[in-house]
């Protein structure tokens, strides 16, 4: 298994996904090499790196020293030879436009060294289309990052057919040494789950909008103060157990849906959350008390956080007379 330490790191785009990517390995002590087309985009991409370091010392995620030494550690290019000879670790993020991004792994596959490990950053295509034309398929996979990519932890990364299981396992380890949380899929799968979900709530939005259901704003502030709130700190299913299964196939059933086969099971074994114990997860009381402590806590600090800013209103206190 291929364990040597990766220090050099290649960005190939800088747009607002690639200039997050290179500010996090940056920030976590790796020298980056960015690279841009044109001069021009070079330099918004300078500026936009300062305005995000910027943020986070001020938001105390980073102090003014580390800012600066991470800044220090970004050269920006206009010569993609720079951005891939003698590098350790490349990433692409370029237009998702499947044409284009198998001309750059063309170009990059002619100038990486024989141990550098090419990714890619496609939301929704297949890995393995990427690699198509390069030497070395076994050393390209998908690193899909989230914007902003240097505030959300998650990194979804994806084998090609050829992919290397030890490239796979460099990767993972690369990425949770810079602090992020990657989640290993053990084949191609475009589009991975996060996209999918995101391409299914927009899908519904746009049909609430066009149908006049709701307003643009309405379905913002739907998502923003309400369902939004929770995703923050509970995903789908610990949330299902938490409403509880035989709740959720009432309401399906009284919307006129059907109950999907593994809810209508589960209900039928008692399986119904965290009132039975049991759900998608198995709970305890020590672990039911933790989790709606933790989703308490993370709502409360939201809160603050709008009413301190003037965004909700404090509520007005009565005195007693």
């Amino acid at each position: 298994m291929e364990r040597r330490q990766i220090k050099r790191i290649g960005m190939v785009g800088g747009g607002a996904m690639g200039c997050g990517i290179a500010l996090e390995f940056a920030t976590a002590g790796r020298q980056v090499t960015l690279y841009n087309t044109r001069p021009e985009s070079s330099a918004q991409a300078q500026v936009r790196i300062e305005r995000d370091a910027a943020l986070m010392v001020e938001t105390g995620l980073l102090s003014s020293a580390q800012a600066a030494a991470a800044l220090g550690r970004i050269r920006r290019t206009t010569v993609l030879a720079e951005a891939v000879a003698d590098q350790d670790f490349v990433v692409e993020s370029v237009p998702e436009d499947l044409a284009v991004k198998q001309q750059v792994f063309r170009e990059m596959d002619g100038l990486a060294s024989p141990g550098t490990i090419l990714a890619t950053n496609t939301t929704a295509l297949s890995v393995t289309a990427i690699a198509r034309d390069c030497s070395r398929p076994e050393r390209v996979l998908s690193a899909h990052y989230y914007l902003p990519a240097h505030l959300i932890p998650l990194v979804d990364v994806v084998p090609g057919e050829k992919t290397s299981p030890d490239v796979v396992e460099a990767t993972r380890l690369l990425l949770e040494e810079v602090g992020k949380a990657p989640v290993v899929f053990q084949r191609d799968v475009p589009g991975t789950v996060g996209p999918r979900l995101q391409q299914a709530l927009i899908a519904e939005a746009l049909r609430l909008v066009q149908e006049g259901v709701a307003t643009p704003e309405m379905v913002d502030r739907a998502i923003t103060y309400g369902m939004g709130r929770r995703l923050g700190v509970t995903g789908v299913f610990d949330r299902l157990d938490l409403v509880g299964l035989d709740l959720l196939a009432a309401i399906m059933r009284g919307s006129g849906r059907p109950v999907p086969p593994v809810i209508a099971q589960k209900v039928e074994r008692g399986e119904l959350g965290l009132k039975s114990g049991q759900g998608f997860y198995s709970w305890t009381p020590e672990a039911t008390t933790a989790f709606e402590e933790r989703v308490a806590r993370h709502l409360i600090s939201q809160l603050r956080e709008e009413r301190a800013a003037g965004r909700l209103r404090t509520p007005c206190q009565e005195t007693e007379s």
